[in-house]
């Protein structure tokens, strides 16, 4: 669930009364900067061989020719750095200007997420969270806390709330409400691994706290 996309919680939800709503923006600033960083990662690479093939190009072709598997192992070492390079690039595009609005009520947890490629939304029931988790983690803006509603399926957990400290009566206040207990970080990750060794239910990105 813990992608590098992040976003920011319009506002800090009082865990009151139900429903409950919270929204996340995606940070763009964050997303262009994660871009940059992966470019000079991916030039370091593209940029000689593309120096070579357009200076020593027939050169290139002879010796491709005369060692084919020589050169059959270096295309599919280049093929594997750029697919390293794509694959954290196309998740933080998909993730550009994402918004995510959270809404529990009915004993129902309800996602809708629009971003510049459409809008999706999905539900599940809130008996089928396993509970509240608080987590803390290092981004690029410094620590972060955050409340996770935990899924088994990592896809389905939902951010409910981040900021820079969560009090523990916060935390009370969070499952209390959504009568759920409070479980440990930990069991955020066991379930996250758990879920990356199974197919996992279609369902949208999580926003997370920047």
């Amino acid at each position: 669930m813990l992608q590098a996309a992040s976003s920011n919680v319009a506002s800090a939800p009082p865990f009151g009364s139900l429903p409950f709503q919270a929204e996340h923006r995606s940070s763009r600033t964050g997303a262009v900067l994660m871009l940059l960083l992966l470019v000079p990662v991916f030039s370091m690479v593209i940029v000689p061989v593309g120096l070579v093939l357009a200076f020593a190009g027939h050169e290139v072709r002879e010796a491709t020719a005369h060692h084919p598997l020589a050169a059959a192992i270096l295309s599919a070492g280049l093929i594997a750095w750029v697919a390293l390079f794509l694959v954290p690039a196309k998740r933080i595009i998909q993730r550009f200007g994402i918004r995510r609005r959270v809404t529990i009520a009915q004993e129902r947890v309800t996602v809708a997420d629009e971003s510049l490629f459409g809008a999706r939304h999905w539900s599940a029931p809130l008996a089928e969270f396993r509970g509240v988790a608080h987590h803390i983690r290092s981004t690029l803006s410094g620590v972060r806390h955050e409340l996770i509603l935990v899924h088994p399926s990592r896809n389905r957990s939902v951010l409910l709330h981040s900021a820079h400290a969560i009090a523990q009566p916060t935390i009370d206040r969070a499952t209390a409400l959504f009568r759920l207990q409070q479980i440990s970080a930990h069991e955020l990750y066991r379930v996250t691994q758990q879920a990356a060794d199974s197919p996992a239910l279609e369902a949208l990105p999580e926003a997370q706290a920047a």
